[in-house]
């Protein structure tokens, strides 16, 4: 404990600096995130508005429902095995389990994980830097990352110079979309809106700053070595629930460093051990046979590279995404070699391989998901950078090193700080995840019907029986369900066939086990619904101003 103490107390100043920055907002950022008003729930981001809705029906799941039923089928597909990770959506439920409100399950969960985040973070990047300074440049780096979209940023506002635009961007400046590329920024695409994302870099933090620590710290006692080994292969083992692009990362990096480090076989088995035991018995009981399509991983080169453009294109669509990290960190790494130890210098190669990984082969079927990926490859090229930036400050080149470190900075940051500036105006960017009416309907289903009930919907990412009545649908978001590994193709060809009723679709939906006709705005508009079919032979079971739920469970029978 003393040691610990001694560890906070040289670095707390820089720690404070943290907390009264990034800390700060992280924090103002998910305590208005979430919020339920009269006329419904509110998110304040359009990427929180497509995500929360899946997270909402996990928690609620875990929140409400009987232990022995949370995995009994997937939230998006029923009778789909439930593969998706859950563990930050667990912690919400048993939050909710407690008396805590649902906002208020998912911001607590969030500040903690972005607190323990930056901490981790910040002793890492001071591990591979041996520099205080350059650890929180490289945070700074990292959550303000983006391309070269300010120029277009600034190009808009003077050609229409105002306050307003100037101070509100009037889109997002980061984003790539030719290249599946939704969110330039790391906060505005993943860790605000992708749950599984934030907690599981949190853990792959934590789980590498005990390793590096160990293989650096070689004084240490050695039972102090082997508990925070211990710990650090029992965080990695968990990732499987928690964030399965954060487990092939942690995978790759402490692979990698145990692998450098092998003369210390005996003393690493204290790492490899439990991760490889825990990570196996997770994987072989929540993932492994739940993937149906067979081309859910599949070798990709150049990733989203427009075919035929060559090298040169590949160069091109990078530079648009990051601008100048790539090479900025790759000089940093040829030129500054010798200045980082062992660990340091595997740690940056691990990320140039994952790097390269995720440029070569597809790791789900949507393309946007490689982000993933690539954004812990960035954790290597911030760190980098920062190191760089700190290198030429102190060159003594009439200015000009002093110079080139802060345009380079800029560079680096200057868009992410214009998304960041766009994200914290909550007020004007909020989406009703959900209304009222639908909220009351579901929570009634919820308490009145059997809790492995399949209802008939229509394909919504937000639809309230996912979300509130906590129970299976027969299929939601076509995207999602094919990118969490579904072969969905005939149930897709089905659905409107169940909606027209008659005989072939009596035969549906026995065969699928629908035991909940849902009839409503979606399912009239997209399935052109014969409601008139299903009112007549089936009886009402609940009903609101919007929605008819038709009990067909007689032709199970």
């Amino acid at each position: 404990m003393n040691k610990i103490q001694q560890i906070f107390k040289r670095h707390r100043l820089f720690l404070i600096i943290l907390a009264l920055t990034w800390g700060v907002f992280f924090s103002f950022l998910f305590i208005k995130m979430i919020e339920f008003e009269p006329t419904g729930l509110y998110v304040g981001h359009q990427n929180v508005w497509s995500d929360w809705a899946l997270h909402t029906g996990i928690a609620n799941t875990f929140a409400f429902k009987d232990p022995s039923l949370w995995f009994a089928y997937h939230p998006l597909y029923a009778g789909g095995q439930f593969t998706y990770p859950f563990l930050t959506d667990a912690v919400s439920g048993m939050l909710m389990r407690a008396g805590v409100s649902l906002p208020l399950s998912f911001i607590i969960p969030s500040i903690v994980f972005c607190l323990i985040l930056l901490v981790a973070m910040y002793f890492l990047f001071y591990l591979l830097t041996r520099s205080k300074r350059q650890a929180y440049v490289a945070i700074c780096i990292y959550f303000m990352s983006a391309g070269l979209g300010f120029i277009s940023y600034f190009s808009d506002v003077l050609s229409d110079p105002s306050w307003a635009r100037l101070l509100y961007p009037m889109k997002d400046y980061s984003s790539a979309g030719q290249f599946d590329w939704y969110a330039g920024n790391v906060i505005v695409g993943l860790v605000l809106p992708q749950r599984s994302f934030l907690i599981g870099i949190t853990i792959g933090m934590c789980a590498l700053l005990g390793l590096v620590y160990v293989m650096r710290r070689h004084s240490l006692p050695l039972k102090t070595r082997r508990i925070l080994l211990l710990t650090s292969g029992v965080l990695a083992g968990i990732l499987p629930i928690a964030h399965a692009h954060s487990f092939i990362a942690v995978l790759v990096i402490a692979g990698l460093i145990c692998f450098w480090h092998w003369r210390r076989w005996r003393e690493l088995l204290w790492y490899f051990i439990p991760a490889a035991i825990i990570s196996s018995i997770l994987y072989l009981t929540f993932i492994h046979g739940g993937i149906e399509n067979e081309s859910f991983f599949r070798f990709y080169p150049g990733w989203a590279m427009k075919k035929g453009s060559g090298l040169w294109g590949w160069a091109g669509m990078w530079g648009l995404i990051w601008g100048l990290s790539l090479p900025i960190a790759l000089i940093s790494l040829s030129m500054l070699w010798k200045r980082f130890d062992r660990s340091g210098r595997i740690f940056f190669l691990a990320c140039l391989f994952i790097f390269a990984i995720g440029n070569l082969w597809l790791f789900q079927p949507v393309r946007w998901d490689n982000t993933k990926l690539f954004w812990w490859a960035y954790f290597g090229f911030a760190v980098l950078a920062a190191a760089l930036l700190g290198w030429l400050w102190r060159r003594r080149w009439f200015g000009l090193g002093k110079f080139l470190s802060i345009v380079f900075f800029i560079s680096l940051t200057l868009t992410g700080g214009v998304e960041i500036l766009r994200l914290a105006q909550i007020d004007k960017h909020r989406h009703m995840i959900t209304n009222t009416d639908d909220i009351q309907l579901g929570l009634q289903i919820r308490a009145e019907t059997d809790p492995l009930a399949i209802f008939l919907t229509s394909p919504s990412h937000n639809h309230f029986i996912m979300m509130w009545a906590a129970r299976s649908i027969y299929m939601g978001y076509t995207a999602w369900v094919w990118n969490f590994g579904f072969n969905h193709v005939q149930r897709e060809r089905d659905l409107p066939l169940m909606y027209q009723g008659g005989v072939r679709a009596e035969s549906l939906l026995r065969e699928y086990n629908i035991s909940y006709v849902v009839i409503g705005p979606g399912e009239l508009g997209d399935q052109r619904a014969n409601e008139e079919y299903f009112r007549l032979k089936f009886p009402l079971a609940f009903s609101d101003q919007n929605y008819r739920i038709y009990d067909i469970r007689s032709l199970l029978h």
